[in-house]
């Protein structure tokens, strides 16, 4: 402390107070020196155990061996890091061939949707050779569509299903008249 006398209580009481917060903090800091010179030790004994194992090892174990012990071990899995460029070239070829296949099913939906559209236009551009004949084929071609647009399928798979199911009977039909 120092060697002049406070000229005010509210100052003894502070330095006093300080005193004891410093002290407080000197013993913290101590446990916590103590605390990192064990961990210290023990992380240099774990690692001086770890060299003597990694040494027996080696003298049992051939070197190409290593590869197949490290892949077994549960590090591998945590590691995702220590992948080779091989490794992650085929992760990302993966990765874009199942888009590929996601985007070839697309376009074979949509090549199936438009072959149907194609299909019912041309039943519909195929006129009879009477009125009637007309009018019939009118009324059965537009049931068929007014089903299909109240009612809609959860996938567009089934539409095209459901759209070609109706139109080839209706060419053997008009095939056989």
């Amino acid at each position: 402390m120092s060697d002049k006398k406070p000229t005010s209580p509210i100052l003894g009481w502070f330095e006093a107070g300080l005193g004891l917060f410093t002290e407080q903090l000197n013993a913290a800091n101590q446990q916590v020196q103590q605390k990192v010179g064990e961990s210290q030790k023990t992380l240099d004994e774990l690692a001086s155990r770890g060299a003597e194992v990694e040494a027996q090892l080696r003298k049992t174990v051939d070197p190409s061996q290593w590869l197949e012990l490290w892949r077994q071990s549960p590090l591998h899995n945590w590691m995702p890091a220590f992948t080779t460029p091989k490794q992650k070239r085929a992760m990302q070829i993966e990765a874009l061939s199942t888009k590929v296949d996601l985007l070839v099913e697309q376009v074979a939906l949509l090549a199936a949707k438009q072959a149907a559209a194609k299909a019912q236009a041309e039943a519909t551009a195929k006129t009879p050779a009477t009125k009637r004949a007309a009018s019939t084929t009118r009324s059965t071609a537009k049931k068929p569509a007014a089903k299909a647009a109240t009612t809609k399928p959860a996938t567009p798979k089934a539409a095209t299903t459901r759209k070609r199911a109706p139109a080839k009977p209706k060419d053997d039909a008009d095939k056989a008249e």
